[in-house]
């Protein structure tokens, strides 16, 4: 007999679950036993961050938060479903029924907020893990954690503005001038792009709600400073093949707060 996908609780919202991969933080805890929003390890069905490799050639486009079967799940923020953070959303499904020996978990999806990032990665897909190891945000960097995650990006392509936004300065993400040492820091601005237009012309006031704050490393800014809009291009893919031969090519996005930004993608 053909096993059925199990449907749970696929939370997809315009809002960014950037903590899952860390502390439940500013998200609350999903399951009562697994307070920091743990993410499921590898098993033999696969792995549970984002950007693990799926049947069919996919990738994982959630995040799969521990949970174990028939246990209480709880609104992660409040909102219209779940009401306010913290209540009983429902109860997690027998998962062991249909895949046993899988770790059980609550899938979760976030919609992203963030436009395409690179030129022929429509998706902002994560780059896998190669020689130089993974590109998602979490696991372990010379005895630390990756608080970053890693977007494929060819040399050589466009880069995007993934919001509404101020370029406040360029970075030096090495800083040893290498060839690709150089990057810039972005903050997100809540304005409409009409908004954005009235800033430029001083009929707003350059003061705005605040959202994202990024450092997007390894591309080559095509200003240094300045309003930016949605979707348009602020720099070029710097040749990482000259660096790091065989890598996948990418850009570095890392959070000011050094908070997961991969529901944003």
């Amino acid at each position: 007999m053909e096993k059925k996908p199990l449907l749970e609780f696929n939370i997809i919202l315009g809002l960014a679950l950037t903590s899952l991969a860390f502390a439940a933080g500013p998200r609350g805890q999903i399951y009562a036993r697994n307070p920091s929003n743990r993410i499921r390890s590898c098993d033999r069905h696969g792995c549970g961050h984002y950007g693990a490799p799926r049947l069919g050639g996919r990738k994982h486009l959630g995040m799969d938060v521990i949970c174990r079967d028939r246990s209480t799940v709880y609104a992660p923020f409040s909102g219209i479903i779940g009401g306010p953070k913290g209540q009983k959303l429902g109860v997690m499904l027998p998962m062991q029924s249909v895949y046993p020996g899988m770790i059980s978990h609550v899938p979760i999806v976030a919609a992203g907020q963030w436009a395409q990032i690179s030129n022929g990665n429509p998706w902002n897909s994560i780059r896998g893990s190669d020689k130089y190891r993974c590109g998602y945000c979490g696991p372990p960097r010379n005895g630390r954690k990756h608080l970053a995650v890693i977007v494929k990006c060819q040399d050589g392509s466009g880069v995007y503005a993934p919001f509404n936004g101020l370029i406040v300065r360029c970075i030096k993400p090495f800083g040893n001038n290498n060839a690709i040492d150089d990057g810039i820091l972005l903050s997100e601005s809540r304005h409409s792009q009409e908004d954005l237009m009235s800033i430029r012309t001083l009929t707003l006031p350059l003061s705005s709600p605040k959202g994202s704050c990024i450092k997007l490393a390894f591309i080559r800014p095509l200003r240094s400073r300045g309003w930016i809009r949605k979707g348009s291009k602020i720099g070029v893919m710097m040749p990482m093949q000259s660096v790091y031969p065989d890598i996948s090519s990418h850009v570095r996005i890392q959070n000011c707060d050094h908070s997961n930004p991969t529901g944003n993608l």
